[in-house]
């Protein structure tokens, strides 16, 4: 090896005494010789702290991965996320307003990616959840519900139930009792919930039961949105979803209020009273349907379930206060005077 010295001098043996060159590289120990920059004919001396001059710039290592942008308090690319929020709001708006029908279709297409999203991501936990049957299984649940109703829907999740961990077991998989409970909770906590919305669906006015469903939910997610970004000082469950704050949280039930009061007049002449019952347990619910999808990606370390949808994340990522919610509006309606 060539070291650089002066004329006399003996250039100093780079391996420790005892130790063969032979055996640092078999140990692993030694680290990667950086590339020096010929300093004999210049006459500037060495510096660690001149880049010019520092041999640790030129180590060989990769560069550093691009950090994410960061997109400061709002956390997300804002006018994408609006601009695809007001899309799929008006999509879903006019199919409800002007054919009910094909909300169905837009519901299965939604079921079915976020089916595949929430499949994807837990089998991040090294499990192998059966995607094609339970999303085939999800979209007959939303069939069965809507020409049959509650019975039918119940029979087709037994059914599902049954057929998914059939297809694991001709699968003869390792992890058997692991994939058949993930598998079984992506298809309940997807296709089960979903069920409920369509199910209102179904109701005489039932386009007018989702709107209001909908526009409660939509409005307790945008004034959480909007109080937490402008006033969010005081964390609810900071280990879980640190962005979440109850300042947000009070946001969230006085938008859902005002909607939810303004629809229930309107649309079904209901008393006002009613708007605020709504007001109070949509956000309840939705929020922590986002606390439970949170508790799922940070298990999983995961930022967001997918990315189809840009400024939101993936469709399950918008799905996550709306499933959780359409049991708990489905007995609203029920037992509140002036819907079901």
């Amino acid at each position: 090896m060539i070291a650089l010295t002066g004329p006399g001098d003996q250039a100093p043996d780079p391996t420790p005494s005892g130790e063969s060159d032979a055996a640092a590289r078999a140990s692993g120990s030694e680290a990667p010789f950086p590339k020096r920059r010929d300093l004999r004919n210049s006459d500037k001396a060495y510096s660690p702290e001149d880049p010019e001059t520092n041999p640790a710039a030129e180590t060989g290592q990769e560069a550093p991965e691009e950090e994410p942008k960061d997109y400061g308090k709002a956390g997300r690319n804002l006018p994408a996320a609006i601009g695809i929020g007001l899309l799929i709001g008006g999509v879903v708006l006019v199919s409800l307003i002007v054919f009910p029908i094909s909300f169905l279709f837009i519901i299965l297409i939604a079921i079915v990616a976020a089916m595949w999203e929430l499949a994807n991501a837990l089998s991040r936990s090294g499990s192998v959840v059966s995607r094609i049957p339970t999303m085939v299984s999800a979209a007959c649940m939303v069939v069965a519900t809507f020409v049959g109703g509650r019975e039918a829907l119940w029979v087709t999740f037994a059914a599902s139930a049954g057929a998914v961990m059939l297809f694991t077991m001709v699968e003869r998989r390792k992890n058997a009792v692991k994939d058949v409970s993930l598998s079984l909770f992506a298809l309940t906590y997807v296709g089960l919930m979903a069920c409920f919305l369509v199910y209102l669906l179904t109701q005489p006015d039932g386009n007018l039961y989702v709107i209001l469903f909908l526009a409660s939910v939509v409005a307790s997610d945008t004034g959480g949105y909007v109080f937490g970004v402008l006033w969010g000082k005081h964390p609810i469950a900071p280990r879980i979803s640190p962005k979440k704050s109850w300042e947000g949280y009070i946001g969230s039930v006085i938008f859902a209020a005002a909607v939810a009061t303004v629809l229930a007049v309107t649309l079904f002449d209901a008393p006002f009273w009613t708007g605020l019952v709504f007001g109070v347990v949509i956000p309840a619910f939705a929020t922590l349907g986002d606390f439970s999808e949170s508790m799922i990606k940070r298990d999983l370390e995961l930022k967001d379930m997918g990315t189809l949808l840009p400024g939101h994340g993936g469709v399950m990522d918008r799905l996550d206060s709306i499933l959780p919610t359409a049991p708990v509006a489905l007995v609203m309606f029920s037992v509140l005077p002036g819907y079901l």
